[in-house]
């Protein structure tokens, strides 16, 4: 056991010794309390006094027992436990320090990741407002083309009306109607033309046939073979016509085609990638 603890011992002791000295005095004073009621009161007064002075008496002398002399022993655990609390301290010190340092650090470090957040969002703010600002530019720049461009065709449209001398809108239907009937009247008489040009060549190339019953076997045969040569011809005429409408029929898609792509109205259709191989000699 170290020292200290011998000195708590010692003095747990001398405590309970005291306590159980009081403990007689008590029951000592108690008793001569009694025997006072009972008639001997004054042999009873001393007495009282006397238990007094030894309760005291032995109190000192459990003191003096109880603590010893120590002072050299309890100035060196004070120093000792002084130096303990001092290292302690410095070691918190030290321990708090390097925190500091490291919080200051990392603070130091978030900073500058901050500050280069910071910067880089106003890079991006700044280009995202330069091409803002391009595209309205670009967009503007295209509307007043526009404008420009319904402007002029407005004034081409304005120009091709004062060739009507400003007509009114009923002079306008007037003249819509005298333009309409003029239209169909040409349509029935190049109708009539037309018919009458077919039926001149049925004519032509069908002439009517003479009196077969008044004809020699020579005629008749020469009139079949005239007939068939003609027929021949004609199935001649027939073929070269419509090989030419045919023709002219793929020469006018054709350039339908190339109209259409040229006014980007045409979807061309989507063409399968074919693997060229070449060929081995």
């Amino acid at each position: 056991m170290s020292s200290a603890e011998e000195r708590r011992a010692a003095r747990r002791r001398a405590r309970e010794e005291a306590a159980a000295t009081e403990e007689d005095v008590t029951d000592s004073r108690e008793e001569r309390r009694r025997r006072r009621r009972q008639g001997g009161d004054e042999e009873a007064e001393p007495s009282v006094e006397e238990d007094t002075r030894r309760s005291r008496r032995s109190r000192d002398e459990v003191e003096e027992v109880s603590v010893p002399d120590t002072s050299a022993e309890d100035e060196a655990a004070a120093r000792a436990e002084e130096e303990r609390i001092r290292q302690e301290q410095e070691e918190q010190e030290r321990a708090e320090a390097e925190r500091r340092a490291q919080e200051e650090e990392e603070r130091m470090r978030e900073e500058a990741a901050r500050r280069e957040e910071e910067e880089r969002q106003r890079e991006e703010e700044r280009r995202r407002q330069e091409e803002e600002e391009r595209l309205a530019a670009e967009k503007a720049a295209a509307e007043q083309a526009e404008k420009e461009r319904i402007r002029q065709e407005e004034e081409e449209k304005k120009k091709k009306k004062k060739g009507f001398g400003g007509l009114t809108p009923e002079k306008k239907k007037l003249l819509k109607t005298i333009i309409m009937e003029r239209a169909r009247q040409e349509l029935h008489a190049e109708a009539l033309r037309n018919k009458e040009a077919k039926e001149n060549k049925i004519k032509e190339c069908c002439p009517n046939l003479p009196d077969l019953s008044t004809m020699a076997e020579a005629e008749l045969q020469a009139l079949c073979k005239k007939l068939h040569d003609k027929i021949s011809k004609s199935e001649e005429d027939k073929y070269d016509i419509e090989v030419k409408l045919a023709t002219q029929e793929a020469e006018i898609n054709e350039l339908t085609l190339k109209v259409s792509d040229v006014k980007g109205r045409f979807a061309k259709p989507v063409l399968k990638k074919v693997v060229r191989v070449e060929r081995r000699h």
